[in-house]
């Protein structure tokens, strides 16, 4: 990668290669193998350097997909940077990192709006598990970028597995000791996202129900539902309109969304969209 940017320092795709590297270098920090000593300056560095990288590349493709691409991992970067942060000095210090975000940079209306329609499916006092990359950044967006939801937990699932650190950071924040989904359930609704596939399957058994845009276990009252014509996809009708860039993921989660909660239909037939989700 850096051969290539080395060759030709103006080619933007090179660039958002080198940005995507160390964003993904930054995962390796949440590994915490011992005796490592854990390194919140390093972590800081190689996110700096990704945004840098991710910078010049939506300045050297003015118009592009590229450049599409690279503003929106600029966030994403952010939101890797409060990751960082929320382990080390829990959520205050999340938010604390997401307000250094220029109001200039933001996501794209129609990611913006799959976070904020997440979060609106997850009951009050949830705790919302997200599935990739997508569906994580845009709900961590409007949860500590735009404040929308400070009740919710928002977090990856596959990071609540596999990082000890932020796992343990989450459970003494609510007072909690057991991580498993069950237990979270006993005193609170428990979400997944459907950028998953099916529902997770997790040992002890969770049963799942299926709400709009989410599968929720546990504690769930009918006053935290929202019904399914409430949702507004008016961002993904323009994004449709326009071939924006981000419009074939979105779209293929809310159609994993419409085969689970058909219901959804008529609010994606209110802005002509029930053909793009396959509704009938």
């Amino acid at each position: 990668m850096w051969a290539r940017v080395t060759a030709d320092s103006t080619d933007g795709s090179a660039w958002l290669d080198v940005g995507r590297y160390y964003l993904q270098l930054s995962e390796e920090y949440h590994a915490h193998k011992k005796p490592v000593v854990v390194d919140t300056v390093l972590a800081h560095a190689i996110l700096d350097t990704a945004q840098l990288a991710f910078d010049r590349s939506a300045r050297l493709s003015p118009g592009t997909r590229t450049a599409d691409s690279a503003r929106v991992f600029r966030v994403y970067a952010f939101g890797e940077r409060a990751y960082v942060d929320w382990e080390s000095g829990g959520t205050a210090a999340a938010t604390l990192a997401w307000h250094g975000l220029p109001e200039s940079l933001r996501l794209p209306p129609v990611l913006e709006e799959l976070g904020e329609n997440l979060l609106r499916a997850c009951p009050h006092q949830g705790v919302l598990f997200t599935a990739n990359e997508m569906d994580t950044q845009a709900a961590w967006y409007l949860r500590f970028g735009r404040g929308l939801r400070p009740d919710l937990v928002v977090v990856p699932l596959d990071r609540w597995k596999l990082d000890s650190v932020l796992r343990n950071r989450v459970l003494r924040e609510m007072r909690r000791h057991d991580p498993s989904l069950r237990a979270l359930g006993e005193t609170r609704a428990v979400c997944a996202s459907m950028g998953f596939e099916r529902a997770p399957e997790q040992r002890p058994a969770v049963k799942w129900n299926k709400r709009p845009l989410v599968w929720v276990s546990g504690r769930e009252t009918k006053d935290d539902r929202v019904p399914p014509q409430d949702f507004v996809f008016a961002a993904l009708r323009l994004a449709v309109d326009e071939h924006e860039t981000w419009t074939a993921p979105v779209t293929a989660l809310y159609t994993r969304a419409v085969s689970n909660a058909g219901g959804l239909c008529k609010a994606f037939d209110t802005f002509d969209l029930g053909s793009e989700v396959g509704c009938r």
